[in-house]
């Protein structure tokens, strides 16, 4: 700057004029410049405006597509779970019928068997007394459960209505208990009420409640041991203005998992030998939530179990309590609800693990867990065959094993191993694979009786089933087994029973020939040589070769003996003694006795005349 102020000093106007000429095309372009640059800056601030606009709407556009995204993604998993929720009423209403169904078929059965064998009879109107209790206590029990049916339905429908009344609960359980000591005393049970007050007013239907009374009590009377003891206390609570209701055993008691489903419809938790439709519990539960109470339980396996009512003592009630008598519990009513502790209305024996000494030529093993059916079926076949008798699989394949029945007619609903199991481990193995086995099912569902046939068994019936029907079947698929045992036994038996045995009877036939023809020549082989070599038991293999053999096994290795003897003196040139030993016998004499006996010459006749046929 003061270099400038010095030259404009020193050389005033030359300087003036050259700066005005020179500033003129500067300013021109810094204007440009400027210009220039300002409309860029416009330009790029309307830019940056319409892009973020553009990034704003995209963002707006992303934001609502989100939302409509969450939104199907809600309704279609709100679709998913009706869907889930229908498909699982469905089922469950399924389920529901499937039991219920299954349920009344048993008590169906035991009520046509008997009619049944009654219609057949010459004499039917002097029926025996044992199958007109049959009948009877059956009846009861289909009543029993149409009538929880019907309350179902009701409480389902809300149609339930309960007529509140305000009782004593302390006389009105001594009513219910006193209908049940006779039941009790007949198993030596020991069945004692306590109450913490001598009145307790309790607000409740005894219409409706003495049937959760009534189920708890036959529960217990029913799982409790001979000499057992049954507690139902009754406490007073004002504090909490309830009335608790205990109901105690000492019996057998349930698992963790067992108490969790025990409430469940149709749910049974180790029934053993009794009936019961798994109807009881679920609608005591019901009940007691329709006086605003609750029903919970607890058990421990081998410890017994106990049920706890907890019962409100007030409820809100606008109209004026009624008069109500004490209640009495009906013959009819108690009928039905402890049918089935015991048969014929007397103690209950258990079944008896020791077979009786039958001298029937063949055998039957029923497996069946209904204690009644199991017992009807045995006394029906027991004059005509050895029966044999188990209520759950892990027995019946025990026995199936050690006595190796004629036949075996099981239940295809059984605990503990489930028939479809038990029919291919009968098949599949060598002592057993060869006897008829004969389903019982509960279900006619079709794909269980494919599944059944394709697993060998030979015939599946529905309950409730036609007794005559039955008793035909087994007599036929004996018959077909005895019709295999002749063919088996002719002279050319491996020809004749290629396609007829099964694959596991062809192996021990194979295995059984093998060993024979192994110790032939052993005139000290024996019965149980074979059963050794087999790696079976005496009787095993006794009953096993009945099925497939028309003959002892003695006299089936006597055959073979006398087969291998003529082959020999047809084919080979051997004196008559070096024959007789070969082929285990202990002296020419004997040897030519049986020889006789069975070709109706003596082993030198039939050489000679062989050699003058040749």
């Amino acid at each position: 700057m003061m270099t400038s102020i010095f030259i404009s000093g020193c050389f005033p106007e030359e300087t003036a004029n050259s700066v005005s000429l020179s500033d003129k095309p500067m300013r021109s372009v810094q204007q440009d410049s400027l210009n220039f640059l300002v409309t860029a800056l416009i330009l790029a601030i309307i830019f940056a405006v319409i892009t973020s606009y553009l990034l704003y709407q995209n963002h707006q556009k992303n934001m609502q597509l989100e939302i409509k995204n969450k939104e199907s993604l809600r309704q279609k998993e709100e679709l998913i779970a009706l869907s889930a929720a229908n498909q699982a009423t469905a089922e469950a209403k399924f389920s529901f019928f499937t039991h219920i169904s299954n349920a009344f078929r048993v008590p169906l059965t035991l009520i046509l068997l008997p009619l049944d064998e009654m219609l057949e009879s010459r004499n039917s109107a002097n029926a025996p007394k044992h199958q007109l209790n049959l009948i009877h206590r059956n009846v009861q029990r289909l009543l029993l459960m149409v009538n929880q049916l019907t309350d179902f339905r009701k409480i389902a429908y809300d149609k339930m209505k309960i007529d509140l009344t305000r009782q004593d609960f302390v006389v009105f359980s001594k009513d219910i208990i006193s209908s049940f000591k006779a039941l009790a005393l007949k198993k030596n049970i020991e069945l004692r009420l306590s109450a913490s007050d001598k009145e307790i007013m309790v607000w409740f239907d005894k219409n409706m409640f003495d049937k959760v009374l009534f189920n708890l009590l036959s529960n217990a009377i029913k799982f409790s041991p001979e000499h057992g003891k049954i507690h139902i206390g009754l406490k007073n609570n004002p504090a909490e203005q309830i009335l608790e209701i205990t109901v105690a055993d000492k019996g057998k008691g349930m698992t963790e998992e067992e108490v969790k489903q025990v409430f469940e419809l149709f749910y049974q938790a180790d029934k053993g030998s009794f009936f019961g439709s798994g109807l009881g519990l679920s609608l005591s539960k019901e009940i007691t939530e329709l006086h605003h109470g609750t029903l919970s339980i607890q058990s421990e396996k081998g410890n017994g179990t106990t049920f706890l009512i907890k019962l409100p003592l007030e409820q809100n009630i606008t109209e004026n309590p009624k008069n109500v008598s004490d209640f009495t519990a009906g013959t009819d009513y108690l009928s039905q609800h402890t049918t089935g502790i015991f048969p014929d209305h007397s103690p209950a024996e258990p079944i008896n693990q020791e077979q009786d000494n039958y001298t029937n030529e063949e055998s039957l093993l029923i497996i069946e867990e209904n204690e009644e059916l199991l017992e009807y079926l045995k006394n029906s076949f027991k004059d005509d065959y050895e029966v044999f008798t188990a209520s759950h699989n892990t027995q019946g394949l025990k026995l199936a094993y050690e006595m190796v029945p004629d036949l075996i007619i099981t239940d295809i609903a059984l605990t503990g191993k489930s028939a479809v199991q038990l029919t291919p481990a009968l098949k599949n193995d060598s002592r057993t694979a060869h006897i008829p086995v004969i389903i019982l099912a509960a279900d006619g569902d079709e794909e269980h009786r494919i599944s059944e046939i394709r697993q060998m068994a030979d015939l599946y019936m529905t309950k409730p089933f036609n007794f005559i029907l039955l008793k035909e079947s087994v007599k036929n698929l004996l018959w077909n087994r005895k019709l295999l045992k002749r063919k088996f036994t002719s002279e050319n038996p491996a020809e004749n029973t290629t396609v007829l045995l099964s694959r596991s009877d062809k192996k021990f036939m194979n295995d059984f020939t093998t060993v024979i023809e192994q110790n032939i020549a052993n005139d000290k082989f024996n019965v149980d040589d074979i059963a050794t070599a087999l790696g079976i038991s005496r009787i095993q293999l006794y009953r096993k070769t009945k099925i497939l053999l028309d003959c002892t096994i003695n006299d089936y290795i006597l055959n073979r003996r006398l087969k291998k003897a003529r082959y020999l003196l047809i084919n080979e040139d051997l004196s008559i003694s070096e024959i007789t030993y070969q082929v285990g016998f202990s002296s020419p004499t004997y040897f030519s006795t049986v020889f006789k006996s069975k070709y109706n010459c003596t082993p030198s006749a039939y050489k000679k005349q062989i050699s003058l046929n040749t």
